[in-house]
């Protein structure tokens, strides 16, 4: 969902037309020309999160826009999606440290419908979440429409049709631009959450994905202080991150990054902790992708992305932090 009022203007216009984008060339992937530069947080640490590095990503390539969701998987290969439902695949680059330094191998394709069709225009192409499944497959979240699709990407690369995934009850009532910000993946179901707003919670659906019937919201998740939920991702130990966004005209973006143990039981009310706030003076921006990995030393690497809108005043981040873990009794 787009929050920073540079880009909302911009946006509404972009959604009453509702052009088709061209789609020419669509039967392969294309290279995408990025620049690298490093981003200097100014501190070591922010709450609970050690600063790993960080990157801001420029190009002008019209498919490189709009990061919405991201993936970070083996031997540091990107999978990440744009709100205009683009394929991002990419390669990253650490130095001896472990700390983030590149982002290289960049090629982008459109992703397609259930029959096999590009996605073209915005009411049905916006994309947000991404979540890599247990059997390798890629879920996909659409907030317009209110849709869960899947993609077999490592078989079919991004020319297979999709398989739609579980039916949310209630999604329909969900504002179509305030929907499914964050989803990840447990081992036979998807998490996923409606961004909320000004509700005190909002709501969390668990839902397997063998289920014939549409799944009811039986989780919800707390909201405060002005923040929506935009991210989510299973940690290596089984809990999930969830990354929260704020935005102000005055006050302008600030981020959260929470844990929070697996729902279980009928339902109710996960209980999530502040790993960390970042606010002025971190580099911030419009972050609504999270992917979390183990690293070789063990330690748990938080990767967030942030979506520029298609805006001059606003930034592609991607920042690499490492969870503090307490120490032991």
């Amino acid at each position: 969902m787009i929050r920073f009022a540079a880009a909302a203007a911009l946006a509404l216009t972009l959604a009453a037309c509702d052009t088709p984008r061209s789609t020419h060339g669509d039967d392969q992937w294309e290279a995408v020309n990025v620049e690298v530069l490093p981003v200097a947080a100014g501190v070591d640490t922010v709450g609970r999160l050690a600063y790993r590095g960080g990157l801001e990503l420029r190009s002008t390539n019209p498919m490189f826009v709009g990061l919405s969701g991201i993936e970070v998987l083996e031997g540091g290969r990107v999978v990440a999606i744009s709100d205009e439902a683009d394929w991002i695949e990419a390669r990253l680059t650490l130095d001896e440290r472990g700390y983030l330094t590149g982002f290289t191998d960049v090629r982008a394709a459109f992703m397609r419908d259930e029959h096999g069709r590009v996605l073209t225009t915005k009411s049905e192409a916006d994309s947000e979440g991404l979540t890599q499944m247990a059997d390798g497959r890629f879920a996909v979240s659409f907030e317009r429409t209110h849709l869960i699709r899947i993609y077999d990407l490592n078989r079919d690369g991004p020319f297979g049709s999709a398989q739609l995934g579980p039916r949310l009850e209630g999604a329909e009532r969900l504002p179509e631009n305030a929907s499914f910000e964050a989803l990840a993946a447990m081992d036979i179901a998807l998490l996923t959450a409606a961004e909320g707003g000004e509700a005190p919670t909002t709501p969390m659906w668990l839902a397997p994905l063998a289920a014939r019937a549409p799944v009811s919201a039986q989780f919800s998740y707390p909201l405060s202080d002005g923040f929506s939920i935009t991210g989510m991702d299973r940690l290596p130990d089984g809990d999930f991150v969830a990354l929260e966004r704020f935005y102000a005209p005055v006050i302008g973006p600030r981020a959260r990054l929470t844990r929070f143990a697996a729902p279980s039981g009928e339902g109710g009310e996960v209980h999530p902790e502040v790993l960390a706030l970042l606010e002025p003076p971190f580099p911030l921006d419009n972050f609504e992708g999270v992917s979390a990995v183990r690293m070789p030393d063990g330690a748990t690497r938080i990767y967030i992305v942030s979506d520029n809108n298609k805006s001059a005043q606003q930034r592609t981040l991607l920042l690499a932090f490492d969870v503090i873990e307490p120490p032991a009794d």
